[in-house]
């Protein structure tokens, strides 16, 4: 299936290549980590686990494109004449001294973002506005004229980045620092740190035609929830009460590197630090992450699994200060969060691969290692096949 689905995509690709994707994607949801060498050990075949660690370094080395998995991804989830909503984030770890960190634009579905494009920055710290320029036009591209409404944190603020987006004829709704001085519809001056902080908690206030930086106009919106501080939003929208629902929405975007990165795929274990490899990577990650939960949705709905009813308290990883904590309202159709959604369809795609979450069946195999002498490595169990959801032949 997974390879008739590759051979649909926009950019026509070698049938070696295909094959070797779909055995790629089977051992990435199986072991649950991009380390090569545990890839090599769960990729089906009857090659050598040596010749599958090989073949996989030069795939990655092989220049390929990661707009292969974008258009895919678009031709699944973009309708034209539809609205979607755009999330602009970082993500950042390192590896020994070298900083990864990786600009992203994700596409909000089923309360995860895909992610459609990114940018190895290389380097710490936050993204200058010519980097969120270039991708951003990449990524609208793909979008009829003032088809999208992006929404972003208040790291992605400036004047030159603000009137960039007004330029594009679509909607934004982004977050202000506290040191931003505003001007009211009344000529009043503020900063965002000391507006409104006499506010009583929960109430939300609009404040149309503000201009921000003496030269941008916007309109914001003012809420200060039961718990920390007021929270500014800036849009370009007029339907402001629609404002704090569209910036919850950001939260799919954590979402999405918790399942790429510890709760998911261990994008942390990776050694790609070239910005190409890093970014094919992280497109068949996208790819894959896509391919899992569309799966785990079918499952959901052919076999509902049965929703536990807990009283447990949302988990303290997120910002204090953010409209949503992890376990926000975003409900979706089945009336589970984000988190719960995303971990309930990869649970369903293990347990019709006959793979318990969390316990890996392994099996000692012999093989020579890459310096030399012969290793013992787990192996972990291979896919089996179900209803034609995974073969891969």
């Amino acid at each position: 299936m997974l390879k008739k689905v590759l051979r649909q995509g926009a950019t026509p690709l070698t049938r070696h290549r295909i094959d070797l994707i779909s055995r790629l994607v089977c051992a990435l949801i199986q072991v649950r980590s991009v380390n090569l060498k545990k890839l090599a050990c769960s990729l089906s075949g009857r090659a050598q686990i040596d010749s599958h660690y090989r073949r996989l370094q030069r795939f990655f080395s092989s220049g390929v494109s990661p707009l292969v998995f974008t258009e895919w991804i678009v031709a699944k989830l973009v309708r034209p004449g539809q609205p979607h909503v755009l999330v602009f984030d970082r993500t950042h770890w390192t590896l020994g001294r070298t900083d990864l960190n990786v600009l992203c634009v994700g596409l909000v579905y089923q309360g995860v973002s895909i992610p459609l494009a990114y940018q190895s920055l290389q380097k710490p710290g936050n993204s200058n506005t010519a980097e969120r320029k270039h991708l951003l036009t990449q990524v609208l591209s793909y979008f009829d004229r003032g088809g999208c409404c992006l929404v972003a944190d208040r790291e992605f603020m400036g004047r030159a980045w603000l009137t960039f987006l007004q330029e594009q004829a679509g909607d934004f709704v982004i977050r202000l620092h506290g040191n931003t001085r505003l001007t009211l519809q009344d000529g009043q001056q503020h900063y965002g740190a000391t507006f409104n902080a006499r506010m009583p908690r929960n109430p939300t206030r609009y404040y149309p035609q503000t201009t921000l930086y003496d030269s941008v106009t916007v309109n914001l919106v003012c809420h200060r929830p039961a718990h920390g501080q007021p929270i500014l939003l800036s849009t370009n929208r007029t339907d402001l009460k629609q404002v704090r629902t569209l910036y919850g929405q950001r939260w799919a975007i954590e979402t999405t590197f918790a399942g790429l990165k510890s709760r998911g795929f261990n994008l942390e274990d990776t050694h790609r630090t070239h910005p190409q490899r890093l970014h094919v990577l992280l497109g068949l990650l996208a790819f894959t992450l896509l391919w899992t939960l569309l799966v785990g949705l079918q499952l959901q709905q052919t076999k509902p699994s049965p929703i536990k009813n807990t009283d447990e308290k949302p988990s303290a990883c997120g910002d204090e200060d953010s409209t949503h904590s992890p376990k926000s309202y975003i409900k979706n159709e089945n009336n589970l969060n984000t988190h719960e959604n995303m971990n309930t369809c990869y649970c369903r795609v293990l347990r019709e691969y006959g793979i318990k979450s969390g316990h890996r069946p392994l099996r000692q195999v012999q093989f020579r290692g890459i310096t030399g002498g012969r290793k013992l490595r787990s192996r972990p169990r291979r896919f089996h096949k179900r209803n034609g959801l995974v073969e891969v032949v």
